[in-house]
Parts: C-alpha cells; structure tokens; sequence
C-alpha cells in the first residue's frame, strides 16, 4: 500500500499554533496542503478544534514521532499480509484530525483508501494497533471478488454502489470478522477494546443482547435492510459485539480457528447460521490463532 505520512505537518502546524489557529489559518496552512492528498477532507474541520482543550491536547498531539508511526503502520500490515498470504492494494493517510476521527477503510471501485487519525488519544499505544488492523482486515475482505460475487454485485462497484447495495449480512460478517482478526494480531488487549466498547458499555450490550439479537434478525430479515440503523443502537458499535461473537462461532464451526478460509468467503452462505445466532454472555475467550502462511 502506498503510504500518505502527514504527520510532519500536523506537527509543524501544532509547533507554530500555541492557540486554536483562525479559520483562515488552519485552511491556508492544514487543509489546503492536504488537498492533493486526501481532497476536501478538512475543509469544514475547524469547529472541530474549538471543541478540544487546546493545551492538552497541542501537549499530546507534539509527542507524535513520524517516522515510529509510519513504521508501526508498516508493522501492522505486514501482520495482515502475512496472516492472509497476499499483497494489500490502495492506499493509507497517517493523519492529524484533531481527534475527530481515528480511523475507517474508503472502499471505491475494488480498492481502498485508508484513514488514520494518530491523534486520537484512546488506549495510548495498542489502540492504533488494533484499529489498524481492523481497518486493513477490510481492505483485505473486501477487495476478494467472490465476496461480492455471491450477492451478483460487481466487485468493482463505486463507493455510491457499495453504501447502497452492500447487504446487511455482509456488513455484520465484515465488522465481526475485522474485530475477530484484530484479536488474533493483537493480543492481550480487554475483550471490549476489539469492539470499540468500554468496560461498561460492553456488560450494557450484553444486558441488552436478546433485544440486540431480535434487531439483528429482523433487519437481516427484511427485503428492505438497511445495516445503517443498526448504528442507531446504542451503546454504538454494539451490532461490532454481536458481528465479532458470532465469527467466533463460524470460526470454531465452520473454519478450523483459521480465518484465511473466510477472507473471500461470501457471508451469504451464513445467512441461516446468523438467524439462529444469539448473543448471550460475554466472550473473554481469545480468538484462535492461526499460523501466518
């Protein structure tokens, strides 16, 4: 994958902005020289500053070291491409965002482009560890044409195509499959970490989990679904807890504890699985690990 470091600006940007920059500055000075980068991604950025305690977060923010964040990128890539056993294709933007976004995987036309924010401040260290993998566990997934080719779309659909038409099984199978996958690479984490949970949001998910399981179902369920309520749910990310307990299952089931056999496995064939899947007590079992080809 080709890598987008931005970091050194971020940086050279926080050394100079001892206060929250004007509008007009953070455009002519962050968002602008990133246009050929990432577009108009920070256009609109702004406010998102006036949120945060500057000082705190400048103080964090200037600790950030390029070079060791490019490397532990290069890291975690090679841990999915070794797991998998093939080449990732697209791209990746280290980026600074000021703690508004830490990470997601743009699919467009077969290919990805991946966002980073190195900013965030959960779970200083492996929490950039793990989002990263999730999010190139992605890349991976989603770049296998027999993925899509199950559910007659084309594998090369625009990214319009993808948020459209992408089925609600998939989505749950994509997100529960990445948080398995970020288990296995990087281990020794709280269970809930790999869902985007807290402590207390997890035991919330699990008080809620029939209520959680019947949603589930019945989205899956309708000619209609649409995998976007499902982020309506709250806590947020819990169809994450319900997708990753539920590859665990396959795995043990269906895959030998060996995930290779799912990359390009298209969810579809699970449908009926799913349907009797039900959420019922917290997994703090690691996910089973598999040798790297």
């Amino acid at each position: 994958m080709k890598v987008h470091n931005a970091i050194p600006l971020l940086l050279s940007c926080l050394r100079r902005w001892n206060n929250v920059p004007s509008e007009a500055q953070f455009r002519s000075e962050y968002a602008h020289p990133l246009r050929s980068v990432v577009g108009n991604f920070f256009e609109d950025f702004h406010e998102v500053l006036l949120e945060l305690d500057w000082k705190a977060y400048r103080d964090q923010a200037l600790k950030l070291d390029p070079d060791f964040e490019e490397k532990r990128f290069q890291q975690n890539l090679k841990l999915v491409e070794d797991l998998f056993g093939f080449r990732l294709e697209g791209e990746v933007f280290l980026l600074g965002t000021f703690q508004n976004m830490d990470g997601f995987a743009r699919f467009d036309q077969g290919t990805h482009k991946v966002f980073l924010g190195l900013d965030e401040n959960h779970l200083n260290g492996k929490y950039i560890d793990v989002l990263t993998t999730h999010e190139l566990t992605h890349v991976a997934r989603e770049s296998r044409p027999e993925v899509w080719e199950g559910f007659g779309l084309n594998p090369k659909m625009s990214r319009k195509d993808f948020l459209e038409y992408q089925p609600v099984i998939e989505h749950l199978f994509g997100e529960g499959f990445s948080c398995a996958v970020s288990e296995i690479l990087v281990p020794g984490e709280e269970v809930w970490n790999y869902t985007y949970q807290s402590k207390e949001s997890i035991e919330l998910v699990y008080k809620n989990s029939s209520m959680l399981s019947r949603r589930i179902h019945r989205e899956i369920q309708d000619p209609n679904g649409d995998y976007g309520t499902l982020y309506g749910i709250e806590p947020i990310f819990s169809h994450y807890v319900w997708g990753s307990a539920w590859i665990k299952k396959i795995l043990q089931e269906h895959a030998g504890g060996d995930p290779r056999s799912l990359v390009s496995h298209c969810s579809k064939t699970f449908l009926e699985d799913a349907l009797r899947f039900h959420l019922t007590s917290i997994d703090s079992t690691p996910t089973a690990k598999c040798q790297p080809l």
